[in-house]
């Protein structure tokens, strides 16, 4: 009984420990990039409508296909209905002849097949140029999770140097309070300087919790926006010295062109030219092939084993369809697009003109954001420096803790500098990559 127990223990130890390593998730910022548009409901979503764009295409290209219909008519006269015969047929006056037959039933097949439309060439043009709209829509909407990925992810980086950062001051003010109850002790310091060094320390560890709740958030979100679990383990292998952070990595140059927001609006002027030349093509005569084939059955009842009685006939034909009143409503068609795109000729050139200021002042953006965290990075080792040295002279009693404070501060105004230059050059990174169109 002991044995099996033990070997439960060890399968129930084994499950637990997979189920570990399963949770467990290591990703890169383009990794979790990727991870997010696999996972996200909205971006599979959006992919339908990329095959409602292409069912389209197939759609408007099976006008093509012959319109082939059944069709059955079946009538019965009680009283069939008498027809003029002029005198000299059957005596010498006119009379009234019932002719025909009570049951009527009629069976056939017809054909209409297009011969000259050319509207159904531009239908499938406006169709394939529609696909290739939904494509640059998707690739936007993509784009837009993608930039809410990138910025979820550096906020983790972010909260995470800011819990450093905090665990780092709490760890300062609890060795502040260390030396300060030594010298307690010791007869060397006043009681009101340690009560004020233990609540420096006490404020310093809520500091530090509050960053580790911020950061767990922050954790929380990226998780939200890539759609894993909360239980999963995530570990993001990037830092802010990566080459994702780094400006090296970025393209000295970049064209408006690239942006999808032009894609989108140079399709909407070509699917407005298209639209025009529809509604003249509507103005021009239709021409298709017809034909028929059918059975009548023709008696005083509806006895179909009598076969003497089925006769056979069909047809076949062309017609010709020359629209006239429609030719109104045609004018007024075109004049709107023609309108629309007199109007998107317009938002073509304002959109190109905001995206490259938009390109230029991210651009600038940046470059500041990256001498300003360089800068304060700078001052923050070299205040990290100053209050090494000055904390041995206070340990060694030959520095008060009010001038070490004040020391203390000066590193804590150096850190938050840091801390707003980090997250300033983020928020730049991620503006100068949708700029350039690199989302």
């Amino acid at each position: 009984m002991k044995k099996i127990v033990l070997m439960l223990l060890s399968v129930v130890s084994v499950s637990a420990y997979t189920q570990q390593v399963a949770n467990d998730l290591t990703v890169s910022l383009q990794q979790a990039i990727d991870l997010g548009l696999k996972n996200r409901y909205d971006v599979q979503a959006n992919k339908y409508n990329l095959d409602i764009a292409a069912n389209r295409i197939s759609k408007s290209k099976k006008e093509w296909i012959p319109d082939v219909s059944g069709s059955g008519n079946m009538r019965y006269s009680p009283q069939i209905q008498g027809t003029y015969i002029p005198g000299g047929f059957f005596g010498p006056n006119p009379t009234l002849v019932a002719l025909g037959a009570n049951s009527v039933s009629i069976f056939g097949l017809d054909l209409n097949q297009n011969i000259f439309k050319p509207s159904i060439i531009t239908d499938v043009k406006i169709a394939k140029n529609n696909l290739e709209l939904e494509k640059e829509k998707n690739k936007q909407d993509e784009s837009n999770i993608k930039i809410q990925i990138a910025q979820a992810y550096l906020n983790v980086l972010l909260k995470e140097l800011q819990r450093k950062i905090a665990n780092d001051d709490e760890q300062r003010y609890k060795e502040y309070a260390e030396v300060a109850e030594g010298k307690l002790k010791l007869g060397a310091l006043i009681e009101n300087d340690y009560l004020k060094a233990k609540l420096d320390y006490e404020n310093a560890k809520v500091e530090s919790l509050k960053a580790q709740q911020n950061y767990e958030l922050a954790m929380d979100y990226i998780k939200y926006q890539i759609n894993v679990s909360v239980e999963t383990k995530l570990v993001l292998s990037d830092n802010l010295n990566s080459p994702n952070a780094a400006m090296n990595d970025l393209p000295a140059t970049a064209e408006a062109s690239n942006r999808t927001e032009i894609k989108q609006l140079l399709l909407e002027q070509k699917g407005n030219a298209l639209e025009v030349s529809k509604n003249r093509q509507n103005a021009l005569p239709t021409i298709a092939f017809f034909a028929n084939y059918s059975k009548q059955f023709t008696y005083t009842n509806f006895d179909y084993r009598l076969n003497q009685w089925w006769s056979p006939f069909n047809y076949l034909g062309v017609r010709m369809s020359l629209p006239i009143t429609a030719n109104f409503k045609n004018y007024n068609n075109i004049q709107e697009y023609k309108i629309k795109s007199f109007q998107t000729d317009l938002d073509l050139k304002q959109t190109t003109a905001d995206i490259n200021y938009e390109i230029q002042k991210a651009s600038t953006e940046l470059s500041n954001a990256l001498n300003n965290m360089q800068s304060t990075k700078n001052n923050y080792d070299l205040s990290k420096v100053i209050y090494e040295n000055q904390k041995q002279q206070y340990t060694l009693g030959s520095l008060l803790y009010v001038n070490l404070l004040d020391t203390d501060r000066s590193l804590n105004t150096a850190e938050q500098n840091y801390i707003k230059a980090v997250y300033d050059y983020l928020v730049a990174n991620i503006s100068y990559q949708k700029a350039i169109g690199n989302y």
